[in-house]
C-alpha cells in the first residue's frame, strides 16, 4: 500500500477549523434580550412604583424574584383582586423612595445595565446619582430587597469625588446604612490630611453625627500624642 493510502473502510481524523468562537457579547446574552423587553416595556407583567413621585416602571416578574428573595415574597399576587396600575399591571409600591431614579438605577442593576464592556475587555460601571439623597434612597432600596450588586455600587459611590463641603455628608450615609468599611476609609484620608480633618471638626453640623464626631476627636487626639485610655477604640486598636 503507498504511503498515505488507508485501508478501505479504516476511519480518518478529519479536522475542521471554524475559527475562534464569538464571545457573549457579540452573540448577544440572555440579559441583552431582557433589557431590551424592558426598554420596550414589552410582556412586562409588574410594576415597581414611586410612592413619592407615583412613577411607574413596568418589568418583568421571574426578573425581579430571580433577582431576589426579598422580591419573590413581595411581589404582588396576580388575579384580579390585586392592586393595579392604570396601565393594568399588578404593582408594587416602593415606599420611601423619593427619587424616581432610584427605581431606575435598581432596575438597571437587576437586569445588567449599570455596566458596559469596553472594545479592550475592561468593565465600566455606569452608576452615577444625580445627587446624595438619591443614592441614600438607592441605599434603601438596596438593603430592603438584599440587592448586594446595589449596595456595593451606592456605598462605592460615597468614597468618589469626596470634598471637605460633602465629606460629612458621605460619612454621615455610611453612619445611617452601617458601610463601616467605607466610613473607615475616608476617615483614613482625613487623618492623612490635617487641614481636612481641622475643617470638618470644626464644622458645627458635625454635632449632628455623633458616631462620627467621636472618631473624629479621637483621631485628633491620637495625631496631637494623646494616648487612648483603656478599653478605649482607636484605628489600630478596636474597643474590646
Amino acid at each position: 500500500m503507498a504511503q498515505g493510502e488507508t485501508a478501505l473502510g479504516e476511519n480518518m481524523e478529519l479536522e475542521v477549523d471554524l475559527g475562534p468562537m464569538p464571545s457573549e457579547s457579540k452573540k448577544g446574552s440572555l440579559l441583552d434580550g431582557l433589557r431590551g423587553l424592558l426598554d420596550r416595556r414589552e410582556l412586562c407583567d409588574v410594576a415597581l412604583v414611586s410612592s413619592h413621585s407615583g412613577d411607574v416602571f413596568p418589568c418583568h416578574r421571574a426578573v425581579l424574584a430571580a433577582s431576589s428573595a426579598a422580591f419573590r415574597e413581595r411581589l404582588p399576587k396576580t388575579g384580579d383582586d390585586c392592586v393595579k396600575e392604570p396601565g393594568g399591571l399588578p404593582s408594587l409600591r416602593l415606599e420611601g423612595v423619593t427619587h424616581s431614579e432610584a427605581v431606575k438605577a435598581l432596575l438597571d442593576s437587576v437586569y445588567g445595565a449599570d455596566v458596559k464592556e469596553n472594545e479592550d475587555g475592561t468593565v465600566e460601571y455606569l452608576y452615577s446619582p444625580s445627587s446624595e439623597e438619591a443614592n441614600r434612597d438607592v441605599l434603601r432600596l438596596a438593603r430592603d430587597f438584599g440587592l448586594a450588586a446595589l449596595e456595593d455600587q451606592a456605598s462605592r459611590w460615597l468614597a468618589r469625588g469626596l470634598t471637605t463641603s460633602n465629606v460629612l455628608r458621605r460619612l454621615a450615609a455610611c453612619e445611617e446604612f452601617g458601610l463601616r468599611e467605607v466610613r473607615d476609609k475616608i476617615l483614613e484620608q482625613l487623618t492623612a490630611n490635617t487641614d481636612a480633618l481641622y475643617e470638618l471638626v470644626s464644622d458645627p453640623a458635625v454635632i449632628g453625627v455623633p458616631g462620627v464626631l467621636r472618631d473624629l476627636l479621637l483621631r485628633m487626639l491620637h495625631l496631637l500624642g494623646v494616648p487612648a485610655r483603656e478599653g478605649e477604640a482607636t484605628k489600630d486598636r478596636p474597643k474590646k
